[in-house]
């Protein structure tokens, strides 16, 4: 579902949705998009919940990438999720998988955060998501 800090479209039946839909003359990349777009907005929510224990100066909470943005690869899309880590986003990296100091652990990883993009939970939510949207649209380009 997500990889390094992007989400792409990853669920049981997509190829066979993503065929129907052009079968029935339906607009397969602008319905992607707005699964991906849809999909960033769960991990957004989750995201920006998850970081709000850990404020102090408000820079990594204000890094968080809440503009979807949908990048084009030939047929592939995918949409970039989480902390901009050059805008004041590193410490999210701390926070998401810890650190140690002389091979013990000092800040312990905030599962919250981690679970926000790469949990079981969302994982499935995103799954849910993008069905629907998909099945949401064969449906419009049916009626037409």
């Amino acid at each position: 579902m997500a990889k390094k800090n992007r989400i792409t479209m990853e669920f049981n039946g997509y190829s066979v949705l993503e065929r129907r839909l052009k079968e029935i003359g339906g607009n397969a990349k602008k319905t992607a998009e707005s699964a991906l777009k849809a999909s960033h907005n769960i991990v957004t929510k989750k995201l920006d919940s998850a970081i709000s224990p850990h404020r102090k100066t408000g820079d990594v909470e204000e890094s968080l990438n809440k503009a979807p943005e949908v990048k084009w690869t030939g047929d592939i899309g995918e949409i970039k999720v989480g902390f901009n880590i050059s805008d004041g986003g590193l410490p999210s990296i701390f926070l998401m998988y810890g650190t140690k100091l002389f091979g013990q652990p000092h800040i312990s990883p905030d599962e919250n955060l981690y679970n926000a993009v790469y949990g079981t939970k969302t994982k499935k939510e995103l799954q849910k998501i993008q069905r629907e949207v998909y099945e949401k649209s064969i449906e419009r380009a049916m009626k037409k």
